[in-house]
């Protein structure tokens, strides 16, 4: 999906990548319930390069789509990885 928007030229694209988003959804999925439970446990590990990685609030994400969403038109591809996101609303 990346390259396909990439390959659309937009002068200004920014891309989102949350890790593993935590909060309450419509379906249940065993795999994301499982990552969930165990996330306060391995997002200790989870440091350095690896930090981008860790579980992060879908509300917060939310937030943040909004705030670059009202930013100005900056040219270029802009990747922000899930730890580029704040943790606090």
């Amino acid at each position: 999906m990346e390259e396909a928007l990439k390959g659309l030229n937009y002068p200004c694209l920014r891309i989102i990548r949350p890790s593993l988003l935590l909060g309450p959804r419509k379906e249940f999925r065993f795999g994301e319930r499982i990552s969930t439970m165990m996330s306060p446990f391995w997002k200790l590990f989870l440091f350095g390069s690896l930090k981008k990685y860790r579980p992060i609030k879908a509300e917060y994400v939310a937030r943040f789509m909004v705030k670059v969403a009202h930013e100005q038109p900056v040219s270029g591809i802009h990747i922000y990885e899930s730890d580029m996101i704040s943790n606090n609303p």
